[in-house]
């Protein structure tokens, strides 16, 4: 066998080779990182539904490697401002693992992340009709304060239809009903002309010339007949009497419930109109319960913002729960079982800076996947940040647990020292202004998520506090006394409850506000409270003396019908019998007679 001379090389074959090195590398340096920066922002675009942009990207070999700079992801809501933007990041990618297809980065560095940046052109990709951002949707509901003017005595009596005028009204009704109806029913009763009859009767009999037993017996049964007559007379006379009394009675009942009538209009209006302690049990929630919502409202909507990303672990598989086959000619990838599975993306573990208005904040988060099931462990991070602006300290600490997609469950605490409060308007009616103009606040919150149902408590110490409220001049003393009060606060503190779903929410506001208002405005309102209540009592009285004084006119015409059945059960009634008795000796009797006669008769007298 013939050997090769030593040093022969083909030079051309050595030259082609490096040819192809060079052109691959040139090839790599031309093409690559703009493939990768096109996909970056294609797939980012496509996913936010604006404008994903990136400076740049370079992917490295040796070690695998991917660095990105100037990452910018435009607000779909606020096409020229940007809801995240990131200086760089830079994160070490797993070889082996992208020949399985697979994204494994140990660690990635992301510096410089910043929110709501502007941008100096639109980040609009269409004109799709834009909802409003996280927190920004306005609500046409008007924040209003209790009454706080002392109301006018005068314009209320002016408005209010008194009860005691109604009732006086309706005894009058009644008493002059019943005065017609019983002067009608006095002309059925006996009176004058019949007692002119029984008396003609009995003087009839006394001129009777019938002499003997038999006119003695006739003159008796003649009697006898007057008598009934007199007692069935007597007899309607009581029973008219009787129910006239018990007329009387319920009529004199109802006007005895007058006496308190005026009273029970008193209490009636005072609490209609009047405030008292009690109508500011609420004010710490109405005054604190706007500013805390519209927060409330801007956590939940970038919570629900971030939820498909959050939830899109399973969507994103694609899967329609059918089985299908390779389409012929096609090949199909077969997943075997791995010792220890992988998701097909994971971050393991990622370092970031915040940059915030506040300062810089630096924390981590790991495990970023959108398949938590299959790598078996929850996404946590941490945030720490110290000698911020207005801020002592802040520190965020969180796991999201999707393990479970049906069942995820949620958890964040939130701690934040030593905040220098800055001025916020707690109440911008022109009646009542309040101002918290500084102040500092040490804030504790802790946030549960079960699926869509939340648990949320917060807890903040405020300190240092100064108010400012009320108007320069105010005359009003209600106001007056709210506003000293208030300016009077020093240290506050706030507990905050909210229940729940994110859609549908129950936030309660517990302060001590609420009690310092009371306490310190208590003795004002009850002081206004009890003036109003006087003067309420006194125009009440004078409103109603002039219809009382008619009422017992009118009862009065009651009263000559009453002393008319009186008199005829009375006086003339006993005139009759006096007669009758007087008819009886005349008739010359004689003494001795036995009260009962043959056959049960007995003398009526």
């Amino acid at each position: 066998m013939t050997q090769p001379k030593a040093g022969m090389i083909r030079w051309w074959g050595l030259g082609i080779f490096v040819v192809l090195v060079a052109a691959i590398g040139l090839l790599w340096l031309l093409v690559v990182d703009g493939l990768v920066k096109a996909k970056i922002e294609e797939g980012g675009t496509a996913a936010v539904g604006a404008k994903v942009e990136l400076d740049a990207a370079d992917l490295t070999l040796f070690p695998t490697g991917l660095t990105l700079t100037r990452l910018q992801v435009t607000n779909p809501d606020e096409p020229m401002t940007n809801s995240v933007e990131i200086a760089r990041l830079t994160m070490n990618l797993d070889g082996l693992q992208l020949l399985g297809r697979k994204v494994i980065i140990d660690e990635i560095q992301v510096d410089g992340v910043q929110f709501g940046t502007a941008r100096a052109t639109s980040g609009a990709i269409d004109d799709r009709a834009r909802g409003g951002a996280p927190g920004t949707s306005q609500d046409d509901s008007t924040f209003t304060l209790p009454p706080l003017e002392v109301p006018n005595v005068q314009r209320i009596l002016e408005q209010e239809d008194l009860e005691t005028l109604k009732l006086i009204r309706a005894i009058q009704t009644d008493i002059q009903r019943e005065r017609e109806v019983w002067k009608q029913r006095l002309n059925t009763l006996p009176g004058k002309a019949e007692f002119a009859k029984y008396q003609k009767r009995i003087e009839g009999l006394k001129n009777t010339t019938k002499e003997g037993i038999g006119g003695i017996l006739g003159g008796v049964d003649e009697l006898n007949t007057i008598k009934k007559d007199i007692e069935q007379d007597l007899a309607n006379l009581k029973t008219a009497r009787k129910e006239f009394g018990e007329k009387v009675a319920l009529l004199n009942q109802r006007i005895a419930q007058l006496q308190t009538a005026p009273q029970r209009d008193v209490q009636r209006l005072k609490k209609k109109y009047s405030l008292s302690p009690q109508g500011l049990a609420n004010l710490g929630q109405t005054l604190l319960g706007q500013h805390i919502g519209a927060k409330l409202k801007e956590a939940a909507g970038w919570y629900e913002m971030l939820q498909p990303y959050l939830e899109g672990m399973e969507a994103g598989k694609g899967s329609t729960g059918e089985e299908t086959g390779p389409m012929r000619g096609k090949g199909q990838d077969i997943h075997f079982q791995e010792h220890e599975p992988l998701p097909e993306l994971l971050i393991r573990l990622a370092n970031v800076s915040l940059l915030l208005d506040i300062g810089e904040l630096k924390g981590t988060i790991e495990n970023i996947t959108p398949d938590p099931a299959t790598l078996g462990r929850p996404l946590t991070f941490a945030f720490a940040g110290e000698q911020l602006k207005d801020l002592q300290g802040v520190t965020i600490e969180g796991v999201l647990d999707h393990r479970d997609s049906a069942h995820p469950t949620d958890t964040m605490q939130f701690r934040a020292n030593g905040y220098r409060v800055q001025p916020v308007a707690l109440s911008t009616q022109p009646d009542w202004p309040v101002t918290v103009e500084k102040g500092f606040a040490d804030v504790t919150v802790n946030v549960e998520l079960r699926g869509q149902a939340i648990a949320a408590t917060g807890n903040t110490e405020l300190s240092s506090l100064q108010i400012s409220a009320g108007k320069p001049n105010d005359a009003n003393p209600l106001t007056k006394a709210l506003s000293g009060a208030v300016s009077d606060i020093s240290t506050l503190s706030v507990q905050v409850d909210v229940t729940g779903t994110l859609q549908q929410y129950d936030v309660q506001i517990r302060s001590e506000l609420d009690r310092v208002l009371k306490d310190a405005a208590g003795k004002m309102v009850k002081n206004l409270a009890a003036s109003f209540g006087k003067d309420l009592q006194s125009a009440i009285s004078a409103k109603v003396a002039e219809p009382l004084k008619s009422l017992t006119g009118s009862f009065s015409g009651l009263d000559s019908i009453g002393g008319d059945l009186t008199s005829r059960l009375g006086k003339e009634n006993n005139l009759l019998k006096g007669l009758l008795q007087q008819g009886l000796s005349q008739k010359g009797l004689p003494k001795g007679l036995p009260d009962t006669f043959p056959g049960g008769f007995k003398l009526p007298f």
